[in-house]
């Protein structure tokens, strides 16, 4: 798949076929022992355990974070991501393989909304950086809505996660990672109640539950959302004081 060649969607979003499966577990195996013994990884929290659809949301500091998320929980992932990225040629294959499903910058994602929606209608999991990009100092960015949207609406539990020591492992614009300990957190699942309480129309419900979900991965992080830090040197700013 090459320069602006027509995405089948329709084929990301149905289920692999068996043999495709039984490669996808085999490898999952090999990643998560390799990650056990070279970073000891040590995954926290409650994993999910739905028999049904949900969304991982997680932080995003490092290239190795989708293996390392995709390798936490016992139930294939698919990945939204960026077009530009599922398009490489070097690493492309590997994301058309994995089912991801790419996200153009320029919009008009209907495509990917599409097939998105019917992953999560499979019973299956979605995982999105909502971020929207790699953090390059390991620090959390603001949540983009954009990602958040294809997935708000559904009906599914989104359950927030903290990737701890991967932007140390493997720092953005590094090709080779170095020893160290990974954590992967796993926060309370957000409910489809939750977000419906946040009230008001799809434009403000969705900027609040974008703000949400970088609190809770914030929290799982030892962070504070970037959200928060703008707010409080806003209220400085106007010679207010912080919100406490």
């Amino acid at each position: 798949m090459r320069g602006g060649a027509e995405i089948d969607f329709e084929r990301l979003a149905r289920r692999p076929a068996r043999w495709d499966d039984a490669l996808f577990w085999a490898m999952w195996f090999v990643v998560r022992a390799l990650l056990r013994v070279l970073f000891r990884c040590r995954i926290e929290g409650e994993v999910p355990a739905f028999g049904d659809g949900y969304v991982l949301a997680a932080n995003h500091a490092s290239f190795l974070d989708p293996l390392i998320l995709g390798a936490s929980v016992r139930r294939r992932v698919i990945y939204l991501m960026a077009e530009t990225v599922w398009r490489s040629a070097r690493v492309g294959w590997f994301y058309r393989w994995t089912r991801t499903i790419p996200l153009s910058a320029r919009g008009g994602n209907r495509g990917a909304l599409r097939a998105a929606r019917q992953v999560l209608a499979q019973g299956r999991v979605i995982g999105i950086f909502p971020e929207g990009g790699l953090s390059r100092d390991g620090g959390l960015m603001l949540g983009s809505p954009g990602a958040v949207s294809l997935v708000l609406n559904e009906g599914k539990p989104i359950i927030p996660v903290g990737i701890l020591g991967a932007s140390r492992v493997l720092p953005s614009g590094k090709a080779w990672p170095r020893f160290g300990r990974i954590v992967v957190r796993f926060g309370k699942p957000i409910m489809p109640a939750e977000i419906e309480a946040l009230g008001g129309d799809r434009r403000s419900r969705l900027r609040r539950a974008t703000r949400l979900i970088m609190q809770r991965i914030a929290e799982l992080t030892g962070q504070q959302a970037r959200e928060d830090v703008l707010d409080e040197a806003r209220a400085v700013a106007r010679g207010a004081p912080p919100a406490r």
